[in-house]
């Protein structure tokens, strides 16, 4: 049985202070969307209804009078919880407060419930179940009102695991004393809650910039429009309106467009592999972790060095993020970092292939992969054909595999030969083992992640 219920928004205040230095994602303004809440009655004992009706019915037939008296009691036993359970399904409400709409691996997630009895009845127990997806929270309560009485309590847990939950919906379920009639409110709102990677530094991991240094001009031209423009010439017909110097335009008479060069090449592609074929390990002592691990540590740094990064990430769904700046770029690229998985079916060397027109030229592109097959070597030699700074940071999966799994998927040399074979062609390597030292940003280095780079 249906019915209505009093709701109450969900509210959702700032978030709490963050550690990163001001750098916080940035959030979506404006009021909650209205959602919809509903109540619902339901019969648990069937038998009592029954009893009262066979009782009813002896009545008539023996004409006893006590039978009819237990008739009566069966009756008003019956509407009492009936009306009693309809109030508390009618009164009941519960707020939950929000304290941090997002936050990093290792930090917490902060939450205040508030449950209301807006009647007169008491309520006797009220469950709250929370069907929230975030691993490990379960806000869930059981708590007694009395009328016209609330209860307040705060939920905090550390989140460990990086991606995109949801918070919600909310359930309220009650009933009466004898356990006839079970009331439930239903709150069918639910909020994203984004878990971000931890945010680390790795200050011995070198930073492999391109060939072209420096804010000067790079004296190649470009197809395209950048944020380089180096001289002015006359219009093409094709030419898009963007290239159009108006002023230029105005003093000739004629139309004139600007001539663009490449950005200076300090900017930095990061490829991260997301070949389920070559990942090994589970949860966060996984080569798919230390991969988002290390892939988040490098491009902030880059952007902390002031430098633009792109990243490509390219497994079930197909993810390419343009090269940018800033904070709002970096929790971009970290919201991305948040949501991939190790699943995808194409291997390093045509995700490298397919993206090699993509990256451009005169820039710096690393490859963060477990994978030990040789076949994507050909494309660093390419690469660094068109002036680009390629370099490649293997995450040993020899050191992560258990018993019975068989590390790399397709490999067929060990990281160390690898790594050696890359030395001698001159690629700038760097091999990740399980236990890597892990600092993260403001904090002391974490003792739970211990292990070198090399």
């Amino acid at each position: 049985m249906a019915m209505g219920a009093r709701g109450r928004a969900t509210a959702i205040e700032p978030a709490v202070t963050s550690r990163f230095d001001g750098m916080v994602p940035p959030t979506a303004s404006g009021s909650d969307p209205a959602f919809l809440v509903t109540g619902e009655l339901r019969l648990l004992r069937p038998a009592i209804p029954i009893l009262g009706t066979v009782l009813l019915v002896l009545a008539l037939v023996a004409g006893v009078p006590i039978l009819y008296y237990m008739v009566y009691a069966v009756l008003a036993l019956v509407a009492l919880t009936f009306i009693w359970t309809r109030s508390l399904v009618r009164w009941l409400s519960v707020t939950r407060v929000l304290r941090t709409k997002w936050c990093v691996v290792g930090e917490p997630i902060v939450e205040e419930f508030i449950l209301r009895n807006g009647g007169r009845l008491p309520a006797l127990w009220v469950e709250v179940r929370d069907e929230s997806t975030v691993p490990g929270y379960e806000p869930g309560s059981v708590q007694t009102l009395g009328g016209f009485e609330q209860r307040q309590w705060r939920m905090r847990t550390v989140c460990n695991r990086r991606g995109l939950y949801e918070l919600g919906p909310l359930r309220l379920v009650t009933g009466d004393p004898f356990g006839i009639f079970q009331g439930t409110v239903t709150y069918h709102a639910s909020t994203s809650f984004i878990v971000y990677p931890p945010l680390l530094d790795l200050p011995d991991l070198p930073m492999p910039y391109g060939r072209l240094p420096g804010a000067s001009r790079t004296h190649i031209r470009s197809l395209d429009v950048t944020t380089d423009a180096s001289s002015i010439r006359a219009y093409a017909p094709g030419d898009s309106l963007h290239r159009i110097h108006w002023l230029s335009s105005a003093r000739a008479g004629e139309l004139r467009s600007k001539e663009f060069d490449f950005e200076p090449s300090g900017n930095l592609w990061a490829i991260l592999d997301l070949d389920r074929g070559v990942h090994v390990g589970e949860g966060l002592e996984s080569t798919e972790e230390y991969a988002v691990n290390v892939t988040g540590a490098l491009i902030h740094r880059a952007l902390r060095d002031n430098k633009a990064v792109g990243l490509v990430a390219i497994g079930a769904t197909r993810v390419i993020v343009h090269p940018g700046k800033g904070s709002a770029h970096l929790w971009r690229l970290m919201e991305v970092l948040a949501t991939v998985r190790a699943d995808g079916a194409e291997p390093l060397d045509r995700v490298m292939s397919d993206v090699q027109s993509t990256l451009g030229r005169g820039l710096s592109v690393v490859t963060i992969t477990p994978s030990t097959d040789p076949a994507w070597l050909q494309h660093l030699h390419s690469a660094r054909a068109r002036a680009t700074m390629p370099a490649v940071i293997l995450i040993d999966a020899s050191t992560f595999a258990s018993r019975g799994e068989r590390p790399g998927g397709r490999t067929s040399v060990s990281a160390r030969a690898l790594q050696a074979q890359l030395g001698s062609a001159g690629f700038q390597t760097h091999v990740v083992q399980q236990g890597q030292q892990f600092q993260i940003v403001g904090q002391s280095t974490t003792p739970a992640a211990r292990g070198h780079v090399n």
